[in-house]
């Protein structure tokens, strides 16, 4: 199989290739995996080259994915199967690739890669828990109305140029939303019920980072503080 072009990742041709087979097989297995960014851009590409083959759907296609993938017990039926029906309208793009920050220990940056309209899609529940910070902290929700009085011309002019920006950016976001109801196939009381579920998560998630601060300032302080005096 003629592979894309790609970087060497620091590695020999044969390690780099037999990590970039592992970590496609386990895509397909899971729908999404962890990893550096680097990685994650490198193993994209054949990702998409394998949804590519399995829409073809012929004896040399899958031959030439048995050739490529790894446990093809798991990993080839649902290729060609459940992957090659999710897939069947769409001529593109089915990966996507969210960045999650750093890692700590040498600060490389991380990535979770992943099949788009997969279940569980990252992207939805990335939009849920946006939904969720809006309604715990309403000064995130963007304002109909433009109020530039008391300020000079050309910074009424800048906060205006920002506040459409947000505007455009909200209509974005909604749209988005309504894509997920309708991918998802949920109602205003489903929408609803997961926003709260989210809320809760935060609020427990929040709790908890107290706590750890609290925990750190007496052990900084030679745990002479008691925990109430720190509330």
């Amino acid at each position: 199989m003629k592979l894309p072009h790609s970087s060497k990742l620091n590695r020999a041709t044969g390690h780099r290739m037999a990590m970039l087979r592992n970590m496609v097989s386990s895509l397909v297995e899971h729908d999404r995996i962890k990893t550096t960014l680097a990685k994650a851009k490198e193993a994209r590409k054949l990702a998409d080259k394998m949804v590519t083959l399995s829409k073809k759907g012929d004896v040399q296609a899958k031959l030439q994915a048995r050739s490529f993938l790894r446990e093809h017990f798991k990993t080839i039926p649902k290729l060609f199967g459940e992957m090659a029906d999710r897939y069947r309208e769409r001529n593109g793009g089915y990966t996507r690739i969210h960045r999650i920050g750093n890692r700590v220990s040498d600060n490389a940056p991380m990535a979770v890669l992943e099949y788009v309209d997969a279940p569980g899609d990252l992207k939805y529940e990335m939009l849920i828990k946006q939904l969720a910070r809006r309604e715990l902290d309403p000064s995130l929700k963007v304002s109909t109305t433009f109020n530039g009085e008391g300020v000079s011309p050309l910074r009424k002019k800048r906060e205006f140029k920002k506040w459409l920006g947000r505007i455009k950016a909200q209509r974005k976001f909604e749209k988005q939303v309504e894509k997920m109801k309708i991918c998802k196939e949920m109602t205003p009381k489903d929408l609803d019920s997961a926003i709260l579920q989210e809320i809760r998560n935060l609020r427990i998630a929040d709790e908890r980072k107290e706590d750890m601060k609290i925990k750190y300032k007496l052990r900084k302080k030679g745990g002479h503080l008691s925990y109430e005096n720190m509330r």
